[in-house]
């Protein structure tokens, strides 16, 4: 059985890589760096939010890097709904129920900010009622 190496491992520890570089930085984003959230809430008011209507959660910095995420609401129906980081969808439109949160971006986890970019909750298949509300938390790295 052979011992393989990922490439931050290999550039942090290349003696034990068995490579002759000399040790290397590994971005702190990827190695002892601080998780950090942006967290927000929406809460419908005045009527409904519709279908198709773009809720802006937040930003995220420039330089940042996506880890996951956790949506939860407590709207009645079935409302979806479409997470996006900038113009990459996290959270493909679909179905989360009421007062249970949802883990979502395991697939685009590591994706990186070059510029503050958008968090934005898209609704499609119901509205969100007046007094209803839907809270969003990305977690990512920037140090």
């Amino acid at each position: 059985m052979a011992n393989i190496y990922g490439a931050n491992h290999t550039t942090a520890y290349p003696s034990e890589a068995s490579s002759t570089a000399l040790a290397g930085m590994v971005e702190s984003s990827e190695s002892g760096g601080r998780v950090r959230v942006l967290y927000d809430r929406y809460t419908a008011s005045g009527g409904a939010t519709n279908n198709d209507d773009v809720i802006y959660m937040g930003k995220l910095p420039a330089n940042a890097t996506f880890l996951y995420g956790v949506l939860q609401h407590d709207s009645s129906g079935s409302p979806q709904f479409q997470v996006k980081v900038g113009t990459t969808e996290v959270r493909a439109a679909a179905t989360a129920t009421a007062s249970t949160a949802v883990i979502f971006g395991k697939a685009q986890a590591c994706l990186k900010t070059t510029a503050a970019t958008d968090i934005t909750i898209t609704l499609s298949s119901a509205a969100v009622a007046s007094g209803k509300y839907v809270n969003c938390m990305i977690f990512y790295t920037v140090d």
